[in-house]
């Protein structure tokens, strides 16, 4: 069939990509894939194509973790007479009080907002965001960050967990602001139960936590054992909690970078405790440096050998706690790469990496991973680099997002010269 007896059947095509080592075509009507495999566009028209030129095709990225709300405020410290260096936790604590007082809902929808379009630019399709909710912020963070869901929802899913920073006990009031936005819509319950006062009121912010889990029918996104000090014990009080309650498979623990600190014998029985319970450990490779608090990335190996989903995310961007930050998932997976260390023997290393930001990140999301299949949505994201290697090398080349069968975000292709 020549060009111009080709017939107009299709809304986009997408040829030469490369899945699972093989070389497809991917064609795309009514929000759909309506065929996929080698040769699959031959004879079919479209108004938009993508010559993949053997770009490996998978489903968007996951961002595991991060701060919808407070990203992008770095450039807020300054002027508003802040400190601008600090490394200490309870003046970094401050300043983040301090910052936050300042933020109204449409400030913090206007920067969830480029938040949001970054990570779509990135080729990141679904993003699980806490929004801090205390007695500072009351519900105006969370009310910006879902304005920005609302207004982003053709480029990314966002998963809203209704975070109490400044913690249970110690915030009176912030169980019900919880309450409230879990009434409201947010999609599941944070905490950060090391930020009380004493043992016994951690104990008690965790069972607050499952309390208004159970309450409202939502998982658990929690921050546990944030640093790397061994008097953080809570997150083996978090997996009986799991256990004991029934939510095996919907807790997701950030950071756990105490469990560094422990001793082996220690730590072998809590990572057993975390395998039986299923809760997935998010790590953010990005915590390794810097001249805050070392947060580490927990005992990642350990964590996967034992069957327990770990997954690699952002954390904060460009605001009270870190400098940097693009939200590129393959700058974290590399990242992730170097800090746990993976191995450089063969391909397990890379394949490894690449699901802490796909299929694990997903897990750690609460959302099922994508399948590219005819029928199945036409949601997916297309590279430049033909390998897993290459893409975590980053190598130039444009990356599009493709969701509901449209491309709705990208950037373009970045040149590498020497002069």
């Amino acid at each position: 069939m020549t060009a111009s007896e080709t017939t107009t059947t299709a809304d986009l095509i997408v040829e030469g990509a490369t899945l699972d080592g093989a070389t497809v075509d991917v064609v795309v009507r009514d929000g759909r894939i309506a065929a996929l495999g080698p040769g699959a566009a031959g004879g079919v028209g479209a108004p938009e194509r993508i010559a993949a030129a053997g770009g490996l095709i998978t489903p968007p990225f996951t961002e595991p973790h991060s701060h919808p709300d407070k990203a992008l405020s770095r450039r807020s410290i300054v002027p508003l007479g802040l400190p601008a260096r600090l490394t200490e936790r309870p003046a970094l604590m401050q300043r983040q009080r301090d910052l936050k007082a300042t933020f109204t809902r449409d400030e913090v929808a206007g920067r969830a907002g480029a938040f949001l379009r970054l990570a779509a630019s990135q080729g990141v399709g679904t993003v699980a965001g806490q929004a801090d909710i205390d007695s500072v912020t009351g519900l105006t963070s969370f009310e910006g960050v879902m304005d920005a869901r609302e207004a982003h929802a053709h480029l990314v899913e966002l998963r809203v967990t209704a975070f109490p920073q400044e913690g249970l006990v110690q915030d009176p009031g912030a169980y019900d602001l919880v309450a409230a936005a879990l009434a409201a819509g947010a999609h599941r319950v944070g905490g950060w139960p090391n930020n009380e006062r004493s043992f016994e009121d951690q104990l008690t912010h965790l069972d607050q936590v499952f309390e208004l889990a159970e309450r409202f029918g939502v998982g658990i996104d929690i921050n546990v054992d944030y640093f790397t000090d061994p008097s953080e014990r809570l997150l083996e009080p978090l997996a009986e909690r799991t256990v004991a309650h029934g939510m095996q498979g919907l807790v997701n623990a950030n950071h756990v970078g105490a469990l560094e600190t422990y001793p082996d014998d220690d730590a072998r029985r809590v990572i057993d405790r975390v395998a039986e319970a299923g809760i997935v450990v998010t790590v953010c490779p990005s915590n390794l440096g810097g001249s805050y608090p070392y947060r580490g990335v927990s005992r990642a190996n350990e964590l996967l050998a034992a069957g327990v989903t770990v997954a690699a995310g952002t954390g904060n961007l460009q605001d009270n706690w870190e400098v940097f930050g693009n939200l590129d998932p393959m700058d974290t997976a590399r990242l992730a790469w170097h800090a746990f260390p993976l191995s450089d023997e063969d391909d397990r290393g890379v394949e490894t990496a690449w699901r802490l930001v796909t299929s694990h990140a997903a897990k750690a999301a609460g959302v099922p991973y994508g399948e590219l299949r005819a029928g199945g949505p036409a949601d997916f994201t297309v590279l430049s680099a033909t390998t897993l290697t290459d893409a975590l090398r980053n190598e130039p080349g444009p990356r599009r997002l493709v969701r509901g069968g449209r491309v709705v975000a990208g950037r373009a292709g970045e040149l590498w010269t020497a002069r």
